[in-house]
């Protein structure tokens, strides 16, 4: 028997969705400082680097992912999937250590950051560590509070890399590295509260276990691989054919349009524990997927319209000038949240099925369109074209998805009434916020702060009054987390 079996989902997904909102509310102000501190060329170049090192953890990530499957099939498979955890982290970080510093020139000469080698590795030990325990979190059905020790982390973070980027600037170092740093702090810090979280102690895996592992891991390991490439390929593409700048504006966009998919990561990693526990017991979770993903667009709807009329003004006030050129990416990116707010949970579910193959071979068909697509298009149209490649790409996974999950799920329903009720609120929204605009020129935080909460009010408003399944839906989650012990 599992604990993740009996989860509330809508009470999960609110919980974790007010801490990912909390956790967004600092790394966007740690973003406008350090974009305006440091400058789009510094800027891009770390997040070239933890694109690069998002790519390289893969494998620690993808063995996480085997021992949250099957973490949650069972509370007495805790204990070794935790240990199991700890050591192919150890294991991997070593061999990590080995190819880094045989590519350390090539690090130094793509991320223009003279530390790039440590940095990475460093990288590799804490933030990449300490996720693969947060996922075992995930794994118990504990999604809020996984999500809210991840906010303690961003609360963290912010203030130590803050703190050493003034160090090393005030010493005459490349600054840029101290956000490094401040994370991989942060990171080392929340460390012991995930792992007190697991809720038992590590113990050594028996071989067959660690072959059940290694079954899952098969898939799941390039299925995280593939994944991570495709979400991080518009950067490492930017920065190899145009320049580390070009990858600031991209970045500046993407955190601009993070929300969207707050819901939908939260409750997507909720429906693999849900989907895997009650599979297991032989219980139907047609229901369960169609109400996630009925509710994963609840934000990325609205922040799409929002950013169709507000792209330019909301850029250049919070950003500053020199970011101007991330407006139209802001556009193609909140429309690719959309799209992804619906192919991410369902790529859940097929994981939970104990189908990680398939994930694995939409995830490839996605990076496959996305690389030959970006290429193409980046060098014909510039950073919109490698934007344009991946909305292509997740819409193609999105489909696979789809037509695997009505195969394979009795009950599954794509689109919903509470989903076209969030399409029409947001359009809505967005007539009232284009003709506010028109007579309200955005010369200040101030003014933007107006049209942005006249947005949300409209937004809100309507769709509470036009979807009673909404009120319902708020309803339960609300009284699941107040009357929770």
């Amino acid at each position: 028997m599992s604990e993740a079996a009996g989860i509330s989902l809508s009470k999960e997904t609110l919980g974790g969705t007010v801490a990912q909102f909390t956790m967004a509310a600092i790394g966007f102000a740690g973003t406008v400082i350090f974009a305006r501190w440091l400058g789009p060329s510094a800027f891009g170049g770390v997040y070239l680097l933890y694109a690069l090192a998002k790519l390289a953890d893969r494998p620690m990530n993808g063995w996480s992912l085997a021992a949250k499957k099957r973490l949650s099939e069972s509370d007495a498979l805790r204990p070794p999937a935790f240990g199991a955890q700890l050591l192919f982290d150890a294991g991997w970080v070593v061999l990590a250590c080995v190819a880094v510093f045989a590519a350390a020139d090539a690090l130094r000469g793509y991320t223009r950051l003279a530390a790039a080698p440590l940095l990475l590795v460093l990288l590799l030990a804490t933030e990449s560590a300490y996720e693969t325990v947060d996922s075992l979190v995930q794994g118990r059905g504990r999604i809020s509070a996984a999500t809210w020790i991840d906010t303690v982390r961003s609360v963290l973070t912010l203030p130590l890399q803050i703190g050493f980027v003034w160090l090393l600037s005030t010493a005459g170092t490349v600054a840029a590295a101290g956000m490094v740093y401040g994370l991989a702090a942060a990171s080392a810090l929340t460390f012991p509260l995930a792992a007190a979280f697991v809720g038992v102690r590590p113990a050594l895996p028996s071989g067959a276990f660690v072959r059940s592992l290694a079954d899952y891991a098969r898939y799941s390991i390039p299925t995280t691989a593939l994944g991570t490439t495709y979400d991080r390929l518009d950067v490492l593409l930017l920065g190899f054919l145009l320049a580390p700048a070009a990858a600031g504006f991209y970045e500046v966009a993407w955190k601009l349009t993070l929300p969207a998919v707050f819901v939908a990561d939260v409750a997507g990693r909720g429906l693999m524990a849900a989907v895997s526990a009650r599979r297991a017991q032989g219980a139907s979770v047609g229901r369960d997927v169609s109400n996630t993903v009925a509710y994963a667009g609840v934000l990325a709807f609205p922040i799409f319209f929002g950013a169709l009329a507000l792209s330019e003004s909301l850029v250049v006030t919070v950003y500053g000038p020199a970011y101007r050129e991330a407006a139209l990416l802001l556009v193609g990116l909140a429309g690719y949240r959309v799209v992804r707010t619906q192919s991410g949970p369902l790529l859940q579910a097929v994981n939970g099925l104990d189908r990680p193959d398939i994930a694995m071979r939409l995830s490839a068909v996605a990076v496959a369109a996305n690389l030959v697509l970006g290429v193409l298009l980046t060098l014909r149209f510039g950073p919109i074209g490698v934007v344009v490649a991946t909305l292509v790409a997740e819409t193609l996974r999105y489909l696979g998805t789809l037509l695997f999950l009505r195969r394979t799920v009795s009950g599954f329903v794509p689109v919903s009434r509470p989903m076209v009720a969030q399409i029409g609120a947001s359009l809505v929204m967005f007539v009232v916020v284009s003709t506010a605009h028109a007579s309200l020129p955005i010369r200040s935080w101030v003014d933007l702060a107006v049209l942005v909460s006249l947005g949300g009010v409209v937004y809100i408003g309507v769709l509470l009054a036009a979807s009673p399944e909404t009120r319902h839906t708020l309803d339960e989650a609300v009284r699941g987390t107040f009357a929770s012990p």
